[in-house]
């Protein structure tokens, strides 16, 4: 049997190697963090990040203590269908609002206010919460963690070091893609994110009415 201490390092590793698959997917929330960067600034893509990582707590700290009732509960037929039919159209209408909605690249002349961080913010947190795979990832986790026979805050550090890592560093890179990007190109960045988004709650929407084995 393993010693205590290298089966917390194992779990941690594990964990990080999740975290890192997960944010190396262009998916929704890499698109929101990208907007922000590009268009606001680099800080305005780490409030969106940061607005991920708070939702993913959330739902480490709901479906952990809540995994044995949960898990039960979201395998009945209809409460999937739901949950897919109401997330997918929740990120349908997102990116919709985001792919209809203009708006000019935000240049050094323009004054940056705390408003556009909480957008930044709440963008990347309601991204993150209404799509059905982070609930049913982090139900995944927690069912895997209960398994184990070592403390699960090893596993959850490892996937959320590994994600704050990999967001911070699309945030802080975003801003060095505008610079060999043409201006008329940036606002394109805005358009590809609402309909990546969009595309998203579309498929999420899809699986919930065909079917999703």
């Amino acid at each position: 049997m393993l010693p205590s201490q290298l089966l917390s390092l194992v779990l941690f590793g594990e964990g990080f190697l999740t975290g890192i698959t997960l944010t190396a997917m262009i998916g929704p929330v890499t698109m929101v963090i990208l907007r922000y960067g590009i268009q606001v600034n680099r800080v305005a893509g780490v409030w969106a990040a940061t607005g991920t990582w708070v939702s993913d707590l959330i739902f480490i700290a709901f479906t952990f203590w809540t995994t044995v009732s949960l898990a039960h509960w979201i395998e009945q037929t209809t409460v999937r269908f739901w949950i897919y039919i109401l997330g997918g159209c929740a990120l349908l209408i997102f990116g919709v609002i985001m792919t209809i909605s203009r708006k000019s690249p935000v240049n050094e002349n323009v004054r940056i206010t705390g408003s556009s961080y909480a957008k930044a913010f709440f963008s990347g947190f309601f991204v993150n919460s209404f799509s059905p795979f982070t609930l049913f990832f982090w139900v995944g986790a927690a069912v895997f963690l209960h398994l184990q026979n070592d403390r699960p805050i090893w596993y959850y550090t490892g996937v959320m070091t590994s994600l704050a890592l990999g967001d911070f560093a699309k945030a802080w890179l975003a801003p060095k893609l505008a610079q060999w990007i043409q201006e008329r190109y940036i606002t394109l960045v805005q358009l590809i994110a609402g309909v990546v988004i969009a595309m998203t709650g579309l498929y999420i929407i899809g699986m919930g009415i065909f079917g999703y084995e």
